[in-house]
Protein backbone atom coordinates (compact mmCIF):
# COMPACT_ATOMS: atom_id res chain seq x y z
CA UNK A 1 0.00 0.00 0.00
CA UNK A 2 3.18 2.40 0.82
CA UNK A 3 4.42 1.93 -2.47
CA UNK A 4 1.34 2.43 -4.33
CA UNK A 5 0.78 5.18 -2.51
CA UNK A 6 4.73 6.68 -3.27
CA UNK A 7 4.02 5.71 -7.47
CA UNK A 8 0.67 8.24 -7.25
CA UNK A 9 2.90 10.65 -5.29
CA UNK A 10 5.73 10.95 -8.06
CA UNK A 11 2.57 10.82 -10.70
CA UNK A 12 1.52 14.14 -9.16
CA UNK A 13 4.66 15.59 -8.89
CA UNK A 14 5.84 15.10 -11.95
CA UNK A 15 2.38 16.71 -13.48
CA UNK A 16 2.36 19.40 -11.34
CA UNK A 17 6.16 20.33 -11.96
CA UNK A 18 5.70 19.82 -15.93
CA UNK A 19 2.76 22.11 -15.54
CA UNK A 20 4.18 24.74 -13.94
CA UNK A 21 7.58 24.43 -16.09
CA UNK A 22 5.60 24.73 -19.18
CA UNK A 23 3.42 27.73 -17.99
CA UNK A 24 5.93 29.80 -16.46
CA UNK A 25 9.41 28.79 -17.01
CA UNK A 26 9.63 27.82 -20.17
CA UNK A 27 9.70 31.08 -21.72
CA UNK A 28 13.14 31.78 -20.15
CA UNK A 29 14.69 28.38 -21.82
CA UNK A 30 13.73 27.92 -25.65
CA UNK A 31 15.15 25.65 -27.75
CA UNK A 32 15.12 27.72 -31.13
CA UNK A 33 15.56 26.14 -34.83
CA UNK A 34 18.91 25.91 -36.39
CA UNK A 35 20.35 24.49 -39.31
CA UNK A 36 20.71 20.61 -37.70
CA UNK A 37 17.63 20.80 -35.85
CA UNK A 38 14.55 18.59 -36.68
CA UNK A 39 12.25 20.75 -34.97
CA UNK A 40 10.69 23.67 -36.54
CA UNK A 41 9.20 26.09 -33.78
CA UNK A 42 10.21 27.63 -30.56
CA UNK A 43 10.27 24.73 -27.97
CA UNK A 44 10.76 25.23 -24.44
CA UNK A 45 13.90 22.94 -23.25
CA UNK A 46 15.85 22.12 -20.23
CA UNK A 47 12.83 19.87 -18.76
CA UNK A 48 14.89 17.69 -17.46
CA UNK A 49 15.40 19.31 -14.07
CA UNK A 50 11.70 18.05 -13.42
CA UNK A 51 13.28 14.94 -13.86
CA UNK A 52 15.95 16.06 -11.27
CA UNK A 53 13.48 17.23 -8.41
CA UNK A 54 11.06 14.08 -8.81
CA UNK A 55 14.63 12.24 -7.62
CA UNK A 56 15.19 14.48 -5.32
CA UNK A 57 11.60 13.83 -3.73
CA UNK A 58 12.92 9.63 -4.28
CA UNK A 59 15.94 10.47 -2.67
CA UNK A 60 14.30 12.22 0.68
CA UNK A 61 11.47 9.39 0.82
CA UNK A 62 13.59 6.61 1.12
CA UNK A 63 16.28 8.31 3.01
CA UNK A 64 19.04 7.07 -0.11
CA UNK A 65 20.81 10.21 0.30
CA UNK A 66 24.02 8.49 -1.32
CA UNK A 67 22.06 8.90 -4.71
CA UNK A 68 22.53 12.73 -4.24
CA UNK A 69 25.58 12.29 -6.15
CA UNK A 70 23.76 11.65 -9.31
CA UNK A 71 22.08 15.49 -9.16
CA UNK A 72 25.18 17.75 -9.94
CA UNK A 73 25.75 16.36 -13.60
CA UNK A 74 22.23 17.61 -14.44
CA UNK A 75 22.40 20.83 -12.60
CA UNK A 76 25.35 21.32 -14.91
CA UNK A 77 23.33 20.43 -17.75
CA UNK A 78 20.70 22.86 -17.12
CA UNK A 79 23.44 25.57 -16.54
CA UNK A 80 24.57 24.59 -19.94
CA UNK A 81 21.19 24.82 -21.20
CA UNK A 82 20.71 28.37 -20.20
CA UNK A 83 24.79 29.62 -20.71
CA UNK A 84 26.44 26.96 -23.19
CA UNK A 85 28.97 25.89 -20.93
CA UNK A 86 32.45 24.91 -22.75
CA UNK A 87 33.31 21.66 -23.04
CA UNK A 88 35.98 21.08 -21.43
CA UNK A 89 34.67 22.04 -18.19
CA UNK A 90 31.30 19.96 -19.03
CA UNK A 91 34.10 16.97 -19.58
CA UNK A 92 36.14 17.94 -16.42
CA UNK A 93 32.74 18.15 -14.22
CA UNK A 94 31.56 14.89 -15.67
CA UNK A 95 34.61 13.35 -14.71
CA UNK A 96 34.18 14.38 -11.09
CA UNK A 97 30.67 13.07 -11.52
CA UNK A 98 31.65 9.45 -12.50
CA UNK A 99 34.34 9.25 -10.05
CA UNK A 100 32.55 10.17 -6.89
CA UNK A 101 29.51 7.51 -8.25
CA UNK A 102 32.32 4.93 -8.44
CA UNK A 103 33.56 5.40 -5.25
CA UNK A 104 30.68 6.31 -2.81
CA UNK A 105 27.38 4.29 -5.22
CA UNK A 106 29.10 1.74 -6.79
CA UNK A 107 32.23 -0.99 -5.13
CA UNK A 108 34.47 -1.14 -9.07
CA UNK A 109 36.91 -3.26 -6.65
CA UNK A 110 34.75 -6.27 -7.39
CA UNK A 111 35.50 -6.35 -10.59
CA UNK A 112 39.31 -7.11 -9.30
CA UNK A 113 38.04 -10.43 -10.79
CA UNK A 114 39.41 -9.39 -14.18
CA UNK A 115 42.49 -9.52 -12.81
CA UNK A 116 43.64 -5.60 -13.47
CA UNK A 117 45.14 -3.05 -11.49
CA UNK A 118 42.19 -1.00 -9.37
CA UNK A 119 43.56 2.48 -11.43
CA UNK A 120 43.31 0.48 -14.35
CA UNK A 121 39.39 -0.59 -13.60
CA UNK A 122 38.60 2.96 -12.90
CA UNK A 123 40.06 4.40 -15.82
CA UNK A 124 37.62 1.69 -17.78
CA UNK A 125 34.83 3.04 -15.01
CA UNK A 126 35.73 6.86 -16.13
CA UNK A 127 35.81 6.33 -20.10
CA UNK A 128 32.22 3.97 -19.92
CA UNK A 129 30.42 6.68 -17.98
CA UNK A 130 31.57 9.59 -20.26
CA UNK A 131 30.44 7.20 -22.96
CA UNK A 132 27.37 6.35 -21.57
CA UNK A 133 26.63 10.16 -20.51
CA UNK A 134 27.61 11.94 -23.91
CA UNK A 135 25.70 8.66 -26.04
CA UNK A 136 22.29 9.64 -24.23
CA UNK A 137 23.36 13.08 -25.00
CA UNK A 138 23.97 12.89 -28.36
CA UNK A 139 21.08 10.58 -28.71
CA UNK A 140 18.71 13.03 -27.97
CA UNK A 141 16.99 14.80 -30.58
CA UNK A 142 14.05 13.90 -31.96
CA UNK A 143 10.98 13.81 -30.13
CA UNK A 144 10.44 10.64 -27.65
CA UNK A 145 13.48 8.91 -28.74
CA UNK A 146 15.65 9.04 -25.34
CA UNK A 147 12.80 9.14 -23.09
CA UNK A 148 10.75 6.34 -24.21
CA UNK A 149 14.10 3.84 -25.01
CA UNK A 150 15.11 5.48 -21.39
CA UNK A 151 11.56 4.62 -19.89
CA UNK A 152 12.01 0.70 -20.75
CA UNK A 153 15.46 0.26 -19.35
CA UNK A 154 14.77 2.45 -16.30
CA UNK A 155 11.30 0.40 -15.56
CA UNK A 156 12.41 -2.90 -16.41
CA UNK A 157 15.77 -2.84 -13.79
CA UNK A 158 13.16 -0.89 -11.08
CA UNK A 159 10.83 -3.63 -11.12
CA UNK A 160 13.58 -6.68 -10.57
CA UNK A 161 15.10 -4.80 -7.97
CA UNK A 162 12.51 -3.77 -5.87
CA UNK A 163 11.11 -0.51 -7.28
CA UNK A 164 14.86 0.99 -6.82
CA UNK A 165 15.36 4.18 -8.67
CA UNK A 166 11.43 3.86 -9.36
CA UNK A 167 10.51 7.63 -9.52
CA UNK A 168 12.97 8.32 -12.66
CA UNK A 169 10.95 5.98 -14.99
CA UNK A 170 7.22 7.69 -13.18
CA UNK A 171 8.67 10.79 -14.53
CA UNK A 172 9.82 9.69 -17.86
CA UNK A 173 6.52 8.05 -18.76
CA UNK A 174 4.93 11.30 -17.92
CA UNK A 175 7.39 13.36 -19.38
CA UNK A 176 6.13 11.21 -22.51
CA UNK A 177 2.87 12.86 -23.01
CA UNK A 178 4.66 16.33 -23.12
CA UNK A 179 8.00 14.86 -25.12
CA UNK A 180 5.95 12.89 -27.91
CA UNK A 181 5.50 14.31 -31.18
CA UNK A 182 4.87 16.99 -31.51
CA UNK A 183 7.07 17.70 -28.72
CA UNK A 184 5.35 20.84 -25.88
CA UNK A 185 8.74 20.90 -24.56
CA UNK A 186 12.38 18.95 -24.59
CA UNK A 187 14.28 17.05 -21.41
CA UNK A 188 17.74 19.39 -22.51
CA UNK A 189 21.16 18.38 -21.05
CA UNK A 190 20.04 18.99 -17.39
CA UNK A 191 17.80 15.82 -18.69
CA UNK A 192 19.88 14.14 -20.98
CA UNK A 193 23.22 14.11 -19.47
CA UNK A 194 21.52 13.36 -15.88
CA UNK A 195 19.48 9.97 -17.33
CA UNK A 196 23.51 9.41 -18.80
CA UNK A 197 24.57 9.02 -15.68
CA UNK A 198 21.80 6.89 -14.27
CA UNK A 199 22.45 4.43 -16.62
CA UNK A 200 25.96 4.00 -15.53
CA UNK A 201 25.14 3.80 -12.03
CA UNK A 202 22.34 1.04 -12.93
CA UNK A 203 24.69 -0.82 -15.52
CA UNK A 204 27.18 -1.40 -12.38
CA UNK A 205 25.21 -1.45 -9.17
CA UNK A 206 25.11 -5.48 -9.37
CA UNK A 207 28.65 -5.40 -9.07
CA UNK A 208 28.89 -8.16 -11.66
CA UNK A 209 30.21 -8.21 -15.07
CA UNK A 210 27.30 -10.47 -16.82
CA UNK A 211 24.78 -8.81 -15.30
CA UNK A 212 26.27 -4.93 -16.34
CA UNK A 213 26.79 -6.37 -19.55
CA UNK A 214 23.31 -7.58 -20.34
CA UNK A 215 21.93 -4.23 -18.90
CA UNK A 216 24.19 -2.65 -21.62
CA UNK A 217 22.90 -4.44 -24.06
CA UNK A 218 19.19 -3.69 -23.56
CA UNK A 219 20.73 -0.17 -24.28
CA UNK A 220 22.16 -0.74 -27.28
CA UNK A 221 19.74 0.60 -29.83
CA UNK A 222 20.80 4.27 -28.65
CA UNK A 223 24.65 2.86 -28.11
CA UNK A 224 25.20 1.49 -31.07
CA UNK A 225 23.86 4.56 -33.04
CA UNK A 226 26.13 7.26 -31.26
CA UNK A 227 28.91 4.91 -31.21
CA UNK A 228 28.90 3.78 -34.65
CA UNK A 229 28.38 7.52 -35.64
CA UNK A 230 31.42 8.75 -33.55
CA UNK A 231 33.92 6.26 -35.10
CA UNK A 232 32.81 7.08 -38.56
CA UNK A 233 33.32 10.63 -38.08
CA UNK A 234 36.61 10.20 -36.31
CA UNK A 235 37.98 7.81 -38.87
CA UNK A 236 36.86 11.13 -41.59
CA UNK A 237 38.85 13.36 -40.00
CA UNK A 238 36.48 15.15 -37.92
CA UNK A 239 35.52 16.78 -35.16
CA UNK A 240 33.56 14.24 -32.97
CA UNK A 241 32.12 16.82 -30.40
CA UNK A 242 31.45 19.30 -33.23
CA UNK A 243 27.07 19.58 -34.14
CA UNK A 244 26.39 17.53 -37.04
CA UNK A 245 23.03 15.72 -38.25
CA UNK A 246 24.89 12.17 -39.27
CA UNK A 247 23.38 10.16 -36.24
CA UNK A 248 21.33 7.08 -37.93
CA UNK A 249 18.50 8.21 -36.19
CA UNK A 250 18.83 11.97 -37.90
CA UNK A 251 19.16 10.68 -41.28
CA UNK A 252 16.32 8.22 -40.94
CA UNK A 253 14.32 11.48 -40.26
CA UNK A 254 15.99 13.78 -42.77
CA UNK A 255 15.07 10.63 -45.61
CA UNK A 256 11.43 11.41 -44.57
CA UNK A 257 10.57 9.25 -41.35
CA UNK A 258 8.77 10.94 -38.90
CA UNK A 259 9.63 11.72 -35.35
CA UNK A 260 7.43 9.13 -33.97
CA UNK A 261 8.27 6.09 -36.67
CA UNK A 262 11.61 6.81 -35.82
CA UNK A 263 11.09 6.41 -31.84
CA UNK A 264 8.73 3.57 -32.47
CA UNK A 265 11.89 1.92 -34.24
CA UNK A 266 13.85 2.68 -31.57
CA UNK A 267 11.77 1.33 -28.47
CA UNK A 268 10.78 -1.50 -30.03
CA UNK A 269 14.08 -3.12 -30.30
CA UNK A 270 14.77 -2.13 -26.73
CA UNK A 271 11.46 -3.30 -25.45
CA UNK A 272 12.35 -6.63 -26.98
CA UNK A 273 15.81 -6.63 -25.48
CA UNK A 274 14.42 -5.92 -22.07
CA UNK A 275 12.10 -8.55 -22.61
CA UNK A 276 15.19 -11.16 -23.71
CA UNK A 277 17.30 -9.73 -20.65
CA UNK A 278 14.87 -11.73 -18.00
CA UNK A 279 16.95 -14.87 -19.44
CA UNK A 280 19.67 -13.69 -18.02
CA UNK A 281 21.87 -15.58 -20.64
CA UNK A 282 24.61 -12.76 -22.33
CA UNK A 283 25.03 -14.99 -25.08
CA UNK A 284 21.55 -14.43 -26.18
CA UNK A 285 21.69 -10.47 -25.41
CA UNK A 286 24.64 -10.41 -27.68
CA UNK A 287 23.21 -12.20 -30.32
CA UNK A 288 20.04 -9.72 -30.01
CA UNK A 289 22.61 -7.10 -30.15
CA UNK A 290 24.10 -8.37 -33.46
CA UNK A 291 20.13 -8.82 -34.91
CA UNK A 292 19.75 -4.82 -33.89
CA UNK A 293 23.44 -4.09 -35.53
CA UNK A 294 22.09 -5.48 -38.50
CA UNK A 295 18.55 -4.02 -38.32
CA UNK A 296 20.79 -0.37 -37.95
CA UNK A 297 22.73 -1.96 -41.71
CA UNK A 298 19.68 -2.43 -43.56
CA UNK A 299 17.62 0.32 -42.45
CA UNK A 300 21.38 3.05 -42.76
CA UNK A 301 21.26 0.99 -46.64
CA UNK A 302 17.46 1.57 -47.57
CA UNK A 303 15.42 4.29 -45.41
CA UNK A 304 18.51 6.40 -44.24
CA UNK A 305 20.46 9.63 -46.54
CA UNK A 306 23.81 8.45 -47.09
CA UNK A 307 26.37 9.05 -44.03
CA UNK A 308 28.54 11.21 -46.46
CA UNK A 309 26.98 14.70 -47.57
Amino acid sequence: MLIAKEVILYIILSLFFFNIFYKYFSKFIIDRPVHRSSHIGDTPTSAGIIFILIHLSYVFFNKEYSLLLLVPVGILGYLDDIFNIKQIYRLFFQIISITLTCFFLLNFETFSNLQLANSIILFIFLFLGLVLINCVNFMDGIDGLVSSNIFLILINYSLINNLDLIAIPIVLFVFLFYNWHPAKMFMGDSGSTFLGLILFYITFSKNDLNSSLILLSTASPLLLDSCTCILRRFKNNENIFSPHKKHLYQRLHQNGMSHSKVSIIYASCTFILVIFSQTNNLIIMLSMTLLVLLLGTFLEKYYAIPFKT
